[in-house]
């Protein structure tokens, strides 16, 4: 007999493990018991963006529906900052002439979202941090103390754990390779990777998670759900496609470097953003730097450059602000992807014409600190027919096929 359940999630990141959390917790307040299960190729996560980000968290962004859900994240964090690993130290975000104008044409949208952003000249921002001694081309600064830096994977096995205390079920090793919708459910075949010692052969998963040729013979199983939600992050476009649904998320490397400079403590400090794009926190006793290259090629990259990016995109950009780095030491790094969209927002709600399938995907970075509030949101959608706790319909799929769908560029993203 086929296995049935209710609800089926595919991709157990942050953003499907959120979901799954919050769909528990609203059979719990019912004294409702349902069946979800939620289907990864990787629990582990090694190649998942919500391991590899930088851990940032933070509410500026330049759409409505963007800055709610970081809101709500933000907000929860701080409920227990212990936990999470919560560092509320803020985000110093560095603007050059042009960047300024940008961020006064948004200036009433924060107020309107009631966030707390304090506006510094280049002369107060050295008195804050002294270490910042290059500033030319600095116009201004914002500085949000609400903001800061949290572990992703703390908060992504909180979500699993209070999960599995409502009898949710993570499967470990399910490659999705058919799905069937039908007027009575949906019904998903997948691959079962599993081992004999447990877990899945590391070198499948790669190959897999790279979009790689390859057969692979293993058995098959099927289980039935009555909704199913797509929540597979970069890799959620071809999931969609074997439901018939055409969505255009890119995959696009992003990388971060882990190095030391002497004499140097990033402790006290949150997020420093600067005019170049380059962003920089402290990492346990180290620093960690990123930057987003422009003409990055799309497709499924996880190699990272090593001494090469350290050299040609961290380390000049960095200097250029702080001359004691004149001398750094490159200790490693890491490469990840984004899932990026047209307008670099995600994709969020029902698909269109699949009255029984949800999406929930291609943040575009974002994924991590808007994942309390995206799992709210689904889990209100799911169960009651419409988000509570905020209007998300601005994200919905839809809005890319229309001939005269509103797109929501966000251009906060870094």
């Amino acid at each position: 007999m086929i296995p049935k359940y209710d609800i089926v999630i595919l991709g157990a990141g942050l953003i499907g493990s959120s979901i799954a959390y919050h769909l528990s917790q609203a059979a719990k307040k019912e004294n409702h018991r349902f069946g979800v299960a939620v289907l990864d190729v990787d629990l582990e996560g090694r190649y998942s963006a919500s391991e590899l980000n930088a851990g940032g968290a933070r509410a500026e962004w330049w759409q409505s529906v963007n800055i709610e859900l970081s809101k709500a994240t933000l907000s929860f964090l701080a409920k227990d900052p212990v936990q999470f690993g919560f560092r509320q130290k803020g985000y110093l975000w560095l603007y050059d002439a042009k960047g300024w104008q940008d961020y006064l044409l948004h200036k009433d949208l924060y107020r309107r979202h009631e966030l707390s952003i304090e506006e510094l000249s280049p002369k107060e921002v050295q008195r804050r941090a002294p270490f910042l001694d290059r500033l030319q081309g600095v116009y201004a600064a914002t500085f949000s103390p609400s903001d800061g830096l949290f572990n992703p994977n703390l908060l992504k096995q909180f979500f699993r754990s209070e999960a599995k205390k409502e009898n949710v079920q993570f499967m470990d090793g399910a490659r999705v390779i058919e799905i069937e919708t039908s007027a009575k459910n949906v019904g998903v075949q997948y691959q079962d990777l599993m081992s004999e010692r447990g877990h899945p052969n590391p070198d499948h998963v790669f190959q897999i998670l790279s979009q790689k040729n390859g057969t692979f013979h293993y058995p098959t199983k099927k289980i039935n759900t009555d909704m199913l939600i797509n929540a597979a992050g970069v890799w959620s476009s071809a999931l969609a496609s074997l439901y018939g649904h055409e969505v255009v998320c890119l995959p696009v490397r992003r990388q971060i470097s882990l190095f030391d400079c002497q004499g140097l403590d990033l402790s006290p400090y949150g997020m420093i953003v600067d005019t170049s794009g380059l962003y920089v926190h402290a990492e346990g006793d180290h620093i960690l730097g990123g930057f987003a290259i422009p003409q990055e090629p799309v497709g499924f990259n996880f190699q990272y450059d090593g001494d090469l990016f350290f050299e040609e995109q961290i380390w000049p950009r960095f200097y250029e602000r702080v001359s004691r780095a004149q001398a750094l030491k490159h200790l490693k790094g890491w490469a990840g992807l984004y899932s990026v969209t047209k307008d670099r927002s995600g994709i969020l709600g029902q698909v269109k014409g699949e009255p029984r399938i949800y999406e929930a995907h291609s943040f575009t970075g974002r994924g991590a600190m808007q994942s309390y509030g995206v799992g709210l949101a689904v889990s209100e959608l799911v169960l009651k027919g419409k988000a509570i706790c905020m209007d998300i319909t601005s994200l919905h799929p839809d809005r890319f096929r229309k001939p005269h769908g509103k797109l929501l560029y966000e251009g906060m993203h870094i």
